[in-house]
């Protein structure tokens, strides 16, 4: 890329403007020295309100990186106070593996250099993780020499998290849409196959009515496969009634403590208000008993799991599902909800429970998301609509028997 220079007339314009300026400073600063003293002393107090302010962390230390200013916004993103930081080294709060970045970003500050970080971790004083953005400028004395750096970090946690979430719901509709696409024309070959078996069940022996059994068997399992799919991919239709989650919950605890095993308690805690949403009963049976077995399997030597329903701050019911099993990494939280993922072996799971889970979830127009972490355990928050009386407020209509 060339650079054009200006025309000559121009550049002599600008030299004579910055001498006349420079002489009119020098002229003025002589006879009103003590008035731009005071002037620079209140821009100087503006500067320091205005970084004590900031929402940012605002950190100023020396070469060696041992800190010397702490802003209340570094208090607040990081929870420790000034007079805690002041005076240590700012690897207080970075993990392990960052440290050695921390020593070149001090050796390229020294060098009179910027440094730049789009993405960073940092560790709370409650030893929790979070990511910034790190901008660190060098700081010169009166001589020029670099004496010092000044760091603005801004927490991006949240906005990752958006970006994460919303990458992840863009990837699930995604493969909604093909799921949904091939699970449509492959019912429609079951169809045909079930068709013609029942066309040779009155011209077959036996022997051969036999094996057309265990066709209709095999499509018949092919088909629940499909159906899945196309409820992960929100093409299934459905009947919608009004159910109380908390009705849901305790008429399910008994098949669902059944299905869990002697070394699986189940605990059941419902809201004291009725939780009324609109969503098809047998479906809402299904997120249960999905989840129930999910957490089942992340026990193999028994635990706890936890069913909950409560209030959403918003208004919108909540049911939560929490065990105490093995928890899970976040490779595998990330792509948890994937039609055909499972980390179990082949002959215990097709993949498509959680699959079917969220399809559902969404389908009533609600919301799932899932914190797990390893030795711990995993839990499961399912938001809904509240659903409405005709008077136009929160209630709960008469709940049918569900199709579960």
């Amino acid at each position: 890329m060339s650079v054009r220079e200006p025309a000559p007339s121009l550049v002599s314009v600008a030299a004579a403007t910055a001498v006349a300026t420079g002489a009119l400073a020098w002229a003025l600063g002589r006879r009103h020295r003590p008035r731009l003293a005071a002037g620079a002393a209140r821009e100087r107090e503006m500067l320091a309100a205005f970084a004590e302010q900031s929402a940012d962390a605002i950190i100023v230390s020396n070469l060696d990186g041992v800190i010397n200013s702490w802003n209340r916004g570094a208090e607040r993103i990081y929870g420790y106070r000034a007079d805690e930081m002041v005076g240590r080294r700012f690897s207080k709060v970075l993990p392990p593996d960052r440290f050695d970045t921390m020593n070149q970003a001090l050796a390229d500050l020294a060098a009179g250099r910027q440094v730049h970080i789009d993405e960073t971790s940092r560790i709370r004083s409650d030893g929790t993780e979070l990511l910034v953005s790190v901008t660190v400028s060098p700081i010169r004395d009166e001589s020029g020499t670099v004496v010092a750096a000044a760091a603005t970090e801004r927490d991006i946690t949240e906005k990752k998290q958006r970006e994460e979430r919303s990458a992840r719901a863009a990837r699930l509709e995604s493969l909604g849409q093909l799921a949904g696409g091939v699970a449509h024309d492959f019912n429609n070959l079951i169809a045909v196959i079930l068709n013609y078996a029942d066309f040779l069940s009155g011209e077959t022996t036996p022997a051969g009515s036999a094996d057309l059994a265990r066709i209709r068997d095999a499509a018949g399992r092919a088909r629940d496969l499909t159906s899945q799919l196309l409820l992960f991919a929100k093409r299934e239709p459905i009947q919608v009634e009004t159910v109380d989650l908390n009705e849901l919950v305790t008429c399910a605890a008994e098949l669902l403590s059944r299905g869990l095993g002697g070394s699986v308690r189940l605990v059941c805690h419902t809201h004291p208000e009725p939780l009324p949403v609109r969503a098809n009963r047998g479906r809402l049976d299904q997120i249960l008993l999905n989840l129930a077995v999910n957490a089942r399997d992340a026990m193999p030597d028994g635990g706890v799991v936890l069913v909950e329903t409560d209030r959403a701050p918003d208004g919108e019911a909540r049911l939560t599902v929490s065990d105490t099993g093995t928890g899970m990494t976040a490779e595998v939280r990330d792509r948890l909800f994937e039609p055909f993922f499972t980390t179990k072996s082949a002959d215990r799971g097709t993949g498509l429970g959680l699959a079917t889970v969220y399809g559902i979830v969404g389908d009533a127009g609600g919301t799932i998301t899932v914190d797990s972490t390893l030795g711990i355990g995993t839990t499961f928050r399912i938001v809904l609509p509240a659903a409405e009386t005709p008077g136009g407020g929160v209630g709960v209509a008469e709940v049918g028997a569900g199709s579960g």
